[in-house]
């Protein structure tokens, strides 16, 4: 059973359909995010001085692909948070932005 309940942003929804071949993986992590979503995760910042992904934290499908997503309860106390979209949200809530190969994710493509 989850500790947290899961918002897809329709980026994720349409990166799902477009990755069919690994959804069964994402799946798998989307539960394993949703029990814990601090373990296995990195915090995110600045990101090669392009996008700054501040407040988001990244996931780890295969050493290629990763999942983008947001802990309201985290991104509302993280200043500058570009990606908060929290508000009317319960804190035990994770956004899930995107998802897809290490570049495009963290493009926010």
């Amino acid at each position: 059973m989850s500790d947290y309940s899961a918002v897809y942003e329709e980026r994720f929804t349409r990166n799902l359909r477009r990755y069919a071949s690994l959804r069964q993986r994402i799946k798998r992590r989307i539960e394993r995010t949703l029990s814990d979503p601090y373990a296995n995760t990195e915090l995110l910042g600045d990101v090669s001085g392009k996008l700054n992904l501040r407040g988001c934290r990244s996931a780890r499908i295969d050493r290629n692909f990763r999942i983008i997503f947001v802990i309201c309860e985290e991104c509302r106390n993280i200043p500058k948070c570009n990606y908060c979209f929290c508000e009317g949200l319960l804190d035990k809530t994770v956004i899930f932005l995107t998802v897809g190969p290490h570049d495009k994710a963290y493009a926010m493509r």
